[in-house]
């Protein structure tokens, strides 16, 4: 009894004064008029640990942002080519110890402005002067593939898209008469397409692009298949890319190698954030 009255006059003998508690850094005090613990830490010249939570926009800063601050305790965690989101834990938990993890570092993998608008219109079907405008507005990502030798050049896609004339043809191969006595029809549907001035272009069935899918990134060389088609009479023109999750794999890859062969020994996983 009697020592539960000495720690009470020890805590009356508190109030509105700092103390201090071991194990915890900061000091303490006890406010008069509601008698709760107040945290005296934002008195202090500096904080007692870090707190920031920062977001870097490209590999070289994250990189450098990393090593300038990692310890024995910092881990790093990548969440694959779905998530493509890098976070460094300086001060996270250890085998001896946890830790509060109140510094992080996190590099999400900015996509381009380029990838965005190419990936926006993958398989949208536009009346021709809408997609010839498309091309126009991004033809300098247009490139040509050494290993293609029909793959048309920037220049050539665009005139494609300005001149391109197709004629719907339709012929009936044969009548088959059913055992019900309807007549069955089967026929043909072909599109003839060509391009220029004088129709001297070959309609494509491939063209590239040159894009960075992540911003500071590599650039990939990414097919699309040129499509058209006449409806009602109207010819719509489109593309689609093939496979772009596998080029988003590829780029997110990359930045993987790049940064662990930076960041020395530091542990990197790949985890759910």
């Amino acid at each position: 009894m009697q020592e539960a009255l000495k720690h009470l006059v020890v805590l009356a003998q508190t109030l509105g004064k700092p103390f201090n508690v071991q194990g915890i850094p900061q000091p303490l005090a006890l406010r008069p008029d509601d008698v709760a613990l107040e945290d005296l830490e934002k008195l202090l010249p500096a904080p007692t640990r870090i707190r920031q939570r920062l977001t870097l926009l490209d590999v070289p800063s994250f990189v450098d942002y990393v090593t300038r601050f990692a310890s024995p305790a910092t881990a790093i965690f990548c969440n694959g080519p779905n998530g493509r989101t890098f976070q460094a834990r300086f001060d996270y938990h250890t085998p001896e110890a946890a830790a509060w993890g109140d510094h992080t570092a996190t590099y999400s993998c900015p996509l381009t402005v380029e990838w965005g608008n190419w990936k926006e219109m993958d398989r949208k079907r536009l009346p021709q002067a809408d997609f010839a405008q498309f091309i126009e507005d991004n033809v300098k990502d247009i490139v040509q593939n050494e290993d293609d030798k029909n793959a048309p050049s920037a220049a050539d896609m665009l005139e494609i898209s300005r001149t391109l004339q197709a004629q719907k043809n339709i012929t009936f191969r044969q009548g088959t008469r059913l055992d019900n006595g309807q007549v069955q029809l089967t026929y043909n549907e072909q599109i003839d397409g060509s391009a220029g001035a004088t129709g001297q272009l070959n309609i494509p069935e491939l063209f590239y692009i040159g894009i960075k899918p992540f911003l500071g990134g590599d650039a990939f060389l990414i097919s699309a298949r040129f499509r058209y088609r006449i409806a009602e009479g109207r010819l719509s023109m489109w593309y689609e890319l093939v496979r772009p999750d596998k080029v988003l794999e590829e780029a997110y890859g990359a930045v993987r190698k790049q940064i662990h062969g930076a960041i020395g020994d530091i542990p990197l996983y790949e985890a759910s954030i």
